[in-house]
C-alpha cells in the first residue's frame, strides 16, 4: 500500500532528522505509525515546519526543503522549510500566511506525483487534507486528531477567518477521521466538527509495561528518602495545570505539612515564572526540578514517587498519565468537564480508583494531597485499585499502531473492490 504520511515537524523528530540518527523522543503515537509504516508499506514520509505559536521550541531553521535519509529508517524524509524559506523583514504574520500558501501548493503538487492509495495527515496539515479530498475521488484521506485543543473547539463558532477556514476544513469528505482518545472531549467534538458521513476511530493510545532497567540517575536517587514524593510529569505550559500543582504544593509548605517532597519533570515556556514562584516563596527545599530524563528513568521515577499528579486541563489520558496508570500510581486528576465533554471518558474507565479536584483550585489539591500524605494505607489501597482497574482497558502499542493501520488497510481493501 502506498501511503502519503503528512504530519508537522514534532520538536520530538526534530534531533532525528538533524543528526541523521532515528532516535524520537515523546509522541510515540506518531513515531511508532513511522516506524510501522516504514517497514510494511511503501511510504513517502513529508514534515512541515510549523514554527510559530505558543510553546514553540523548533531547532529547525533550514530556510530549503531537506530531503534526508536516516539511520534507523527504510525511506527517506522530506523537511518542507517554514518561515525561514522567506525573508526576515517580512512581518511574521506575512512569512506564515505566505508559508501555509507555499507548502500546501508544493505538498498538494507531490502528492499528485507520488499517486498514493492513502494520504495520511494530522491537523496541522488538515486544509492540506481537505483541499485534497474535495478534488479527488481515488486516494483514501485519512486525517489523524491527536486530541481536541481550545483553537479547535472555538473553531466551530468562531467568526474570524482563520475559524472559519478551519470549521470548512473539519467538514471535509475524508473517507476516515482516526482520533486519539486522550480524554479531551474528542467525542463531542467529532459530533459538531465532522461531516455526518465521514467514518470515525476513537483509540486509546498503548502503554508498555517495563520494569526500569540500569542504573537509577543520581538526580532520582538524591531525592530524600524519608519523605512523601509527589511527582509531576509534562510540559511547564498553563494548559498542563503545572501552575495548580505547584500552588497546590505551596500550601502544603505554608501549612507546615510534614514529610513530602515536589518532584517536576518536564520544561516549557512557565519553566523560568515556575521556579521563580518557588524560590520567592522560600520552598526550593521542598521540590526538585528535572527538565529531562530517558524513558527508562521516568519509570524509575514512577517507582520511587508516592502520589501522581496531573491538573491537564485538556483531559487525563495523556501517554505520560496512562504510563503513570501502567505503572499502578496513586492519582490526583482533574475533574471532569461537562461542558466540553472533557474527562468523561477518563471517569468512566478510572472511577473511584482516582481522586478528583477541579482545575483552577489548588486549595482543593492542597486538600486532597494532605489526607494521602498522612496515609500511607490509602495511597497503597488507591495503588491497588489502579492496578485491578486498567487491566479493562490498558493495551499494548504493539496492538495499538497494528489496529489502526488494520483499520485503514481494510478500509483501502474495500475501495478497491467497489472499483
Amino acid at each position: 500500500m502506498k501511503i502519503f504520511y503528512l504530519a508537522r515537524l514534532f520538536s520530538g523528530l526534530e534531533s532525528s532528522f538533524i543528526s541523521k540518527q532515528w532516535s524520537p523522543t515523546g509522541i510515540p503515537t506518531i513515531y511508532r505509525v513511522i516506524e510501522k509504516i516504514d517497514e510494511t508499506h511503501e511510504p513517502c514520509f513529508i514534515f512541515t515546519a510549523k514554527d510559530s505559536g505558543p510553546g514553540c521550541f523548533s531547532l529547525w531553521h533550514e530556510s530549503n526543503d531537506k530531503k534526508i535519509s536516516i539511520n534507523g529508517l527504510n525511506h527517506d524524509v522530506t523537511i518542507v522549510s517554514g518561515i525561514d524559506f522567506f525573508p526576515a523583514w517580512f512581518s511574521k504574520k506575512i512569512r506564515v500566511i505566505l508559508r501555509e500558501i507555499r507548502q500546501t501548493v508544493l505538498i498538494l503538487y507531490k502528492i499528485y506525483k507520488f499517486k498514493p492509495d492513502v494520504l495520511y495527515c494530522d491537523h496541522a496539515n488538515v486544509i492540506i487534507a481537505a483541499i485534497f479530498s474535495r478534488i479527488q475521488k481515488h486516494t483514501l484521506v485519512v486525517f489523524r486528531v491527536m486530541g481536541v485543543n481550545q483553537f479547535m473547539r472555538t473553531s466551530l463558532s468562531g467568526s474570524n477567518i482563520y475559524h472559519r477556514i478551519y470549521s470548512w476544513a473539519y467538514r471535509s469528505p475524508f473517507s476516515l477521521v482516526i482520533c486519539t482518545q486522550d480524554g479531551s472531549g474528542v467525542e463531542k467534538w467529532t459530533s459538531q466538527a465532522l461531516s455526518e458521513s465521514v467514518k470515525t476511530e476513537i483509540l486509546l493510545n498503548g502503554t508498555d509495561y517495563f520494569i526500569p532497567g540500569g542504573s537509577i540517575d543520581p538526580m532520582l536517587s538524591n531525592l530524600p528518602s524519608d519523605k512523601v514524593i509527589i511527582m509531576f510529569v509534562g510540559k511547564l505550559e498553563k494548559y498542563k495545570g503545572c501552575y495548580e500543582f505547584v500552588q497546590g504544593v505551596l500550601n502544603l509548605v505554608v501549612n507546615k505539612t510534614p514529610n513530602m517532597h515536589a518532584l517536576i519533570i518536564g520544561s516549557g515556556t512557565e519553566e523560568k515564572k515556575i521556579v521563580e514562584l518557588v524560590s520567592d516563596a522560600g520552598a526550593s527545599n521542598f521540590f526538585t526540578f528535572i527538565k529531562l530524563l530517558p524513558h527508562s528513568q521516568i519509570l524509575h521515577a514512577h517507582s520511587i514517587c508516592d502520589i501522581y499528579v496531573s491538573m491537564n486541563h485538556l483531559g487525563n489520558l495523556s501517554n505520560a498519565n496512562l504510563e503513570a496508570i501502567q505503572s499502578n500510581d496513586c492519582m490526583i486528576i482533574s475533574t471532569p468537564q461537562e461542558s466540553k465533554g472533557i474527562d468523561e471518558v477518563t471517569a468512566s474507565l478510572l472511577g473511584e480508583s482516582v481522586i478528583t479536584v477541579p482545575i483552577n483550585q489548588p486549595d482543593k489539591l492542597s486538600d486532597a494531597l494532605s489526607i494521602l500524605i498522612s496515609s500511607k494505607s490509602k495511597r497503597e489501597a488507591m495503588s491497588q485499585s489502579i492496578r485491578e482497574i486498567k487491566k479493562s482497558f490498558i493495551w499494548s502499542w504493539d496492538d495499538r499502531i497494528n489496529i489502526e493501520l488494520d483499520i485503514i488497510k481494510k478500509l483501502e481493501r474495500g475501495s478497491t473492490e467497489k472499483e
